[in-house]
């Protein structure tokens, strides 16, 4: 161990002996990013979603529906405290009756039907859905999981709900579209904007210059109108399944933003794939040998002719 030159870390020596000479490279980089990294708006922080569920967010972000999905939960979450414990049980016999003040106007004391109990999981469920989607999609939950598919509550729970529920699929994503953090999202919907407008033939549903970019962005361009009615309706609902049948029509609204959103981002994702491979072999065309793969047999007549080998 050195016992002369330079303290670093503790009372331990400098080995090497670096000069105090040198100048260290510094990064190239422009004010706006210079800004956005010394303003703490990019620092990962911890975050809480209105069910409790926690994530790692950008501080300098937020989620436009964050007030609505904040008061809906809060009267879910009261009305759902208030039921006695068992009265979701599974098995029927050892399922606890409700209060019928606690199920709805005129109800009496009784256990809750596998169908009643299945829809109020349902909307639940939809709004801890849409809440998910819509964070991942404003930069309030940006952690990468293991499992991309854990953190959904109705979406994908098909053997309780039904196929209305699966999460759409595309060739290279057959276990189902996986959503990804803030920073992927927008580099992938940015490029996809681009190369759809060059095209010129992409279908989406929205319209306008950035109309690619709002088809794919429902949980945070579309989903405000309907959170918006489900609060007015919550806050008027008086008995857990009374709530449940009166927003359960928006619920599955949410969840068809959902699918349109996932469906589309996986359609943006394989035509990403596409581009790229059309940019390889575009480079590849010009190599004799692999000019003469494509040639002999593996590529169709339109494609050579579109890559100009014959």
């Amino acid at each position: 161990m050195a016992t002369t030159g330079k303290t670093i870390s503790g009372a331990y020596y400098d080995n090497l002996k670096f000069p105090d000479s040198l100048v260290p490279l510094t990064s190239q980089i422009n004010e706006t990013q210079q800004n956005l990294l010394n303003s703490g708006a990019l620092d990962l922080v911890d975050h809480t979603d209105p069910f409790g569920r926690t994530c790692k967010a950008y501080a300098g972000f937020q989620n436009p529906h964050d007030d609505n999905i904040q008061k809906i939960a809060e009267v879910i979450n009261q009305q759902q405290a208030a039921l006695p414990d068992d009265w979701d049980n599974a098995d029927y016999n050892q399922r606890a009756e409700v209060p019928g003040n606690l199920i709805g106007p005129g109800q009496t004391t009784r256990k809750l039907t596998d169908g009643e109990i299945r829809d109020i999981k349902f909307v639940k469920g939809a709004i801890m859905d849409i809440t998910y989607l819509s964070n991942r999609q404003s930069g309030m939950c940006v952690t990468e999981y293991t499992d991309p598919y854990a953190q959904w509550t109705v979406m994908g729970n098909t053997s309780y709900y039904g196929d209305f529920v699966a999460i759409p699929t595309t060739t290279s994503y057959p276990g189902g579209v996986a959503v990804p953090g803030l920073s992927n999202y927008m580099s992938t919907l940015s490029a996809f904007n681009q190369l759809a407008t060059t095209l010129g033939n992409v279908p989406a549903s929205a319209s306008g210059p950035c109309k690619f970019i709002e088809s794919a962005m429902g949980a945070i361009m579309k989903a405000g109108s309907i959170l918006a009615e489900i609060l007015a309706k919550v806050l008027q609902a008086a008995g857990i399944l009374a709530l449940a049948m009166g927003v359960i029509g928006l619920a599955k609204m949410l969840i068809d933003i959902i699918k349109e959103d996932l469906r589309y981002l996986g359609n943006i994702l394989e035509k990403l794939l596409q581009a790229a491979f059309a940019g390889l072999l575009n480079g590849l065309a010009k190599d004799p040998c692999m000019a003469y793969l494509l040639s002999a047999g593996i590529a169709t007549f339109a494609t050579l002719k579109t890559l100009d080998i014959i």
